[in-house]
């Protein structure tokens, strides 16, 4: 039986086979981010500490973006009203000051999720 290696980083790639070909420490991934102290100090602000600590609404953004930020797939697959889904989506952006309809303020809110993960 083959024994399992340890890594002591916290991302492993593994290709196809189950081979591992890349390693990388949460240091390094951070600082992969443009301006990785803008995104640490948005993450102290209490809107967004309120808005990752509400289920409902981190859902309803998970759903958002599975469906490619498509407001009616994603009140279709969520099993909500669509003016459900746009209402938090407009509180979102009232606590955060991103419009997730749009795709780049879309690609902020990841990155922040991500971060918010990995310091986790």
């Amino acid at each position: 039986m083959k024994k399992k290696k340890e890594y002591s980083c916290d991302i492993v790639f593994k290709d196809f086979e189950g081979e591992v070909r890349g390693l990388f420490s949460t240091e390094h991934i951070l600082n992969c981010f443009n301006n990785r102290e803008v995104y640490v100090s948005i993450l102290q602000n209490e809107n967004i500490k309120t808005l990752f600590k509400d289920e409902e609404l981190m859902s309803t953004v998970n759903h958002f973006f599975k469906n490619n930020l498509n407001v009616l797939q994603t009140s279709k697959s969520s099993f909500m009203h669509r003016n459900t889904l746009l209402y938090r989506l407009d509180k979102i952006k009232k606590l955060t000051g991103l419009n997730l309809k749009s795709f780049e303020d879309a690609v902020v809110f990841e990155n922040l999720i991500c971060v918010k993960n990995l310091l986790s």
